[in-house]
């Protein structure tokens, strides 16, 4: 049954008052796939501080806060017709609604109450159709589980797949007499020259594997360095390193969340892919889960051969497409629809790279 009475309040997320920032946490604590460092009020800060476009809709039904809708706008254009996209763009792994566990609404209720004509979501994840958001598609993506520690998480993975294990294992024997002694590190507060290079290096990635680039919207570097300089307990970022004889062979950099850290922006030397350098790094990673503070990784929206390889269950991201059901919104839908035929007119069509992202 849908909210009786709800009205939203549509601010910046530096407007919302310390009550308010308070019932945003306590929600996130009542559903686990809230746990994620995309749905904090810091990373909607952030993107604040990155983008002037960034807003959030405050949910209110019966005197109370009943939800947060975070949302912003690509360009002005998109600003002037209502034309919506989830917050971080697509440097966001994981959105939706953020909710107590009871609320329940409807896509179009929540954007006239933004003042949205249109809001197109992806990486939507499960248990938003529970608050009434359900996908029009998903795709699948992985988790590793980590609760139990490494030494169970290993144990598990040998009785499952003594293969894989087993050829981990000789790939570090190849790394070490390859490039050197190995060594792992990880960092937060992370030297701009050190996410500059990382960022390069993905970028390359992009290239060579015929990706849309990330970086070229307007805005995301500054909003990796926004969650840099601002990091709190709740979106941190950090970056971990694994480097043979001084050569850096793999990197990650992702957003923690507490216990919970995001696989988001991997890299690796291609020079060195014969020893598989991004799965040596993220073995590196399990094993020290318990001292860096992980007891999950969440590798977002994919199914890449990795992921499957060392998460320990499946889950889905979904993407929608949802409509106020106003006269603004068919002008909305129209010019998106636009975008994307000229979009996909304007590059090459490719193939999904099966390289490690």
């Amino acid at each position: 049954m849908n909210e009786p009475q709800l009205r939203g309040d549509v601010m910046r997320p530096s407007a919302l008052g310390p009550s308010e920032i308070d019932i945003w946490h306590r929600m996130l604590v009542q559903s686990a796939s809230l746990q994620r460092a995309f749905f904090t009020p810091a990373f909607a800060l952030a993107c604040e501080r990155a983008t002037d476009r960034a807003y959030v809709a405050v949910l209110h039904s019966g005197g109370t806060v009943r939800g947060f809708l975070p949302f912003q706008f690509r360009s002005s254009w998109h600003q002037h017709i209502r034309l919506a996209e989830r917050i971080g763009g697509n440097l966001s792994d994981s959105a939706g609604l953020i909710a107590w566990p009871d609320f329940r609404s409807e896509p179009g209720t929540l954007l006239r109450l933004a003042g949205l004509a249109s809001l197109f979501v992806t990486h939507l994840v499960v248990g938003q159709e529970r608050f009434g958001f359900d996908a029009d598609w998903s795709q699948v993506g992985h988790l590793t589980e980590l609760r139990e520690g490494p030494d169970a998480y290993f144990a598990a993975l040998l009785a499952r797949d003594r293969l894989l294990v087993r050829d981990t294992e000789r790939r570090f024997r190849k790394a070490e007499k390859t490039y050197g002694p190995l060594r792992f590190t990880i960092t937060d507060r992370i030297p701009a020259a050190m996410i500059a290079a990382l960022i390069a290096a993905k970028r390359e990635q992009y290239r060579r594997t015929q990706v849309p680039d990330a970086f070229t919207k307007r805005g995301h570097m500054q909003l990796i360095m926004a969650m840099n300089d601002a990091p709190m307990p709740e979106c941190r970022l950090v970056m971990s390193r694994l480097e043979g004889g001084g050569r850096v062979l793999a990197q990650h950099l992702g957003p923690q969340h507490h216990d919970v850290l995001s696989h988001w922006l991997p890299v690796y030397d291609v020079e060195a892919r014969s020893v598989s350098p991004g799965r040596l790094l993220l073995w590196h990673m399990i094993q020290r889960a318990t001292e860096d503070g992980i007891a999950l990784i969440d590798y977002g929206e994919g199914d890449a051969v990795y992921k499957r390889d060392l998460s320990t269950a499946p889950t889905r991201y979904g993407r929608a497409n949802w409509s106020s059901g106003t006269v603004r919104s068919l002008v909305a839908r129209a010019w998106q629809s636009a975008e994307w035929r000229l979009a996909a007119r304007s590059r090459n069509v490719h193939k999904p790279s099966m390289e490690q992202n």
